[in-house]
C-alpha cells in the first residue's frame, strides 16, 4: 500500500509542478505531431519490472491517440540477509513487454483554450491498454520458476505525461480488466489486480 500512496502522490506533485510552466521554455508548446517517437525507461509497481521501452504515438483526432510500446523488462529481487549488505544477493530475470493502448486526453481543449502547453498530448487522459509480457528467458541467480512469469492483460488507466523540449515525463495508474497468465507453474500468482507506474524519457 506504501507504494501506492507514494504513486498517487507523484501523479498529484506533477501536476502542480508543471500547471504553471512558461511556453519559454518550450517553443513548441502548443504543438501536437502526427507521429511521435520516444525511448523512455518504466519503473512498475506493484511488481518489481522496470523496462526499456521504444514508444510510437499517433494522433487520431484531438483528443484521441493510438500508442504502441515494446521493448525488453528487467525483474530485480534480493535473498539471502536484506537488513547485511554483505550476505545479500541479488537476482535477475529478462523478459520482452508488448502494449497497445487507446488513449483519451480529456482535459487538452481545455489546455489548449487557457493557452497552456500541451506539447506532443501534455495532458492528463484515459485509456485501454492491452499489455503482454513474455516468460522470462534469461536468468542471473535465479530459478525460472522463482521469476515474474509471462501474462496478458487488459488495464483501464488514468494517466497524465509531459513534454519539456526533448525530455518526457510520464506517470500513470490503472485496474485490470482481463488477466491471464502464461506461467507453466503457478497460475494467477504473478498476476495483480491494478499497476501504477513512473516513466522517465527521451522524444526522438
Amino acid at each position: 500500500m506504501k507504494e501506492k500512496f507514494f504513486f498517487l502522490f507523484l501523479i498529484f506533485l506533477s501536476s502542480l509542478t508543471f500547471a504553471q510552466s512558461s511556453k519559454n521554455e518550450d517553443p513548441y508548446h502548443n504543438r501536437i505531431d502526427k507521429n511521435i517517437f520516444r525511448v523512455v525507461t518504466t519503473k512498475y509497481a506493484p511488481s518489481n519490472l522496470v523496462a526499456v521501452g521504444i514508444q510510437y504515438e499517433r494522433q487520431i483526432k484531438k483528443p484521441f491517440s493510438l500508442l504502441l510500446e515494446t521493448g525488453p523488462t528487467m525483474e530485480i529481487q534480493k535473498f539471502g540477509d536484506i537488513n547485511d549488505p554483505s550476505k545479500s544477493k541479488y537476482q535477475f530475470s529478462f523478459s520482452l513487454f508488448g502494449s497497445v493502448e487507446s488513449r483519451y486526453y480529456f482535459n487538452l481543449s481545455h489546455r489548449i483554450k487557457k493557452e497552456k502547453p500541451v506539447h506532443n498530448f501534455s495532458a492528463f487522459y484515459v485509456s485501454l491498454q492491452e499489455y503482454v509480457l513474455s516468460n522470462p528467458f534469461i536468468f542471473i541467480n535465479q530459478k525460472s520458476s522463482q521469476a515474474y512469469q509471462g501474462n496478458v492483460q487488459t488495464f483501464l488507466n488514468v494517466g497524465w505525461q509531459k513534454q519539456i523540449q526533448s525530455y518526457y515525463f510520464h506517470v500513470f495508474s490503472g485496474i485490470t480488466l482481463y488477466r491471464k497468465t502464461l506461467s507453466k507453474y503457478y497460475p494467477d500468482q504473478f498476476i495483480q489486480g491494478w499497476q501504477m507506474g513512473v516513466s522517465l524519457g527521451g522524444v526522438l
